[in-house]
């Protein structure tokens, strides 16, 4: 019996037991591999009804340089590829390197940072992020531009986007493209390892300058949401 010929609940339940497809599949996003799926590339009708499947079932992950690989930032390539299938994603991870001067050693710190979304529940998203690779860096402490972009990303994307949504809050190209310029924000800002290190009264009041900066520069990206780091500063 042709496939096209069953009923479409039966063929969405025979899609679930492709491998391509199952749940809690690791999807890198990597230049040399396919964005989807052969059976979402198969013909309309199937990409149709598999792509939101795909989007649902995969953990994505993203290099999100701009020029991590020969065809450019893969985000608006993700983006694109799974169009309006974005609002079934349930889990995603962008990777973004600091722009430095050449390969960064151990002495100037971590090499780059990750930003992870989960979806928990149906009006629930997990938030969290870090720097990579895991090793003590004593001098530069750009965890803090990091931390910093987590609090942004908190009030803006998570709290005052996805969760002001309602249930079944769903994913939007806005929310992941938001999400994206905020951590080129933070890798392209041009804090030193000396400047980080730096633990004289003079070096603590400039850096405590530079991350506000960095915070005001994260919340004009959002300017609907104006009110966030306000009143997030009168709760401080």
């Amino acid at each position: 019996m042709p496939l096209d010929t069953l009923p479409v609940e039966l063929r969405l339940h025979i899609y679930e037991y492709l491998p391509e497809l199952r749940v809690n599949r690791h999807k890198s996003v990597a230049p040399h591999t396919p964005l989807t799926p052969g059976i979402c590339r198969a013909s309309t009708w199937l990409r149709r009804e598999t792509l939101p499947i795909y989007a649902r079932n995969a953990h994505f992950g993203i290099q999100a340089d701009n020029n991590a690989y020969p065809k450019g930032n893969r985000v608006p390539i993700w983006l694109s590829t799974l169009n309006d299938s974005i609002k079934h994603v349930q889990s995603f991870q962008l990777s973004r390197h600091w722009v430095t001067n050449g390969p960064p050693t151990r002495g100037q710190g971590h090499v780059g940072f990750y930003i992870f979304f989960e979806r928990r529940s149906e009006d629930r998203w997990k938030l969290s992020g870090g720097t990579y690779p895991l090793i003590h860096d004593a001098r530069a402490r750009r965890g803090e531009t990091v931390l910093c972009l987590l609090r942004v990303l908190h009030q803006t994307v998570l709290v005052e986007g996805l969760e002001l949504r309602g249930e079944k809050a769903q994913l939007r190209r806005e929310d992941v493209e938001g999400i994206a310029a905020a951590m080129d924000l933070v890798a392209t800002r041009p804090f030193t390892a000396d400047f980080l290190a730096d633990q004289s009264e003079e070096g603590r009041e400039s850096r405590r300058k530079a991350l506000e900066g960095l915070e005001g520069a994260l919340y004009a990206l959002w300017p609907e949401w104006s009110g966030s780091r306000a009143s997030q500063q009168d709760r401080v």
